[in-house]
């Protein structure tokens, strides 16, 4: 899933410089642990709520991104959907409510350089910290994988 299921989203990120940090099951990928997942998951900068989610929206939508729901309702949601209309399979989740906080956790990402293209990815410590108020089973697995995986990382260097 990393290699390029969703590099032309990533780069157009990139190139239109939104400030994104992937989290979830790819982020969980990029730290070494490959797991299926289909979709794409985000944290942007909302500190200019409306400019940056603007800039989000059209940056995807040339991709063939949308969502149903109305943005009247977006106010009450901590996270929306966006589908690709061209490929079922893709779907790019985007917190409107960031679970932790967004700036510091910029400033500790971890820059992940696939496919000659860069990835910002929320740093190993924010993962395991956003996988446990997720407190779904699936990131109690992640969690436990990803502290394994740090053991043996640190037992090898």
């Amino acid at each position: 899933m990393i290699g390029g299921y969703y590099e032309e989203e990533i780069k157009t990120l990139n190139k239109k410089r939104i400030r994104y940090l992937v989290v979830g099951g790819l982020a969980v990928n990029l730290y070494g642990l490959h797991r299926l997942t289909r979709d794409l998951d985000l944290m942007i900068d909302l500190s200019l709520p409306k400019e940056d989610l603007s800039k989000f929206i059209a940056a995807i939508k040339p991709l063939g991104y949308f969502t149903n729901i109305p943005k009247s309702k977006w106010e009450k949601l901590a996270a929306i959907a966006f589908v690709n209309k061209n490929d079922a399979d893709k779907r790019i989740d985007v917190f409107l409510k960031n679970p932790i906080d967004f700036k510091k956790a910029y400033k500790k990402r971890k820059i992940f350089r696939v496919n000659k293209f860069n990835i910002a990815c929320v740093s190993f410590d924010d993962l395991i910290k956003m996988k446990n108020i997720a407190n779904r089973l699936r990131d109690w697995i992640d969690i436990g994988s990803l502290q394994r995986l740090k053991e043996l990382k640190t037992i090898n260097e």
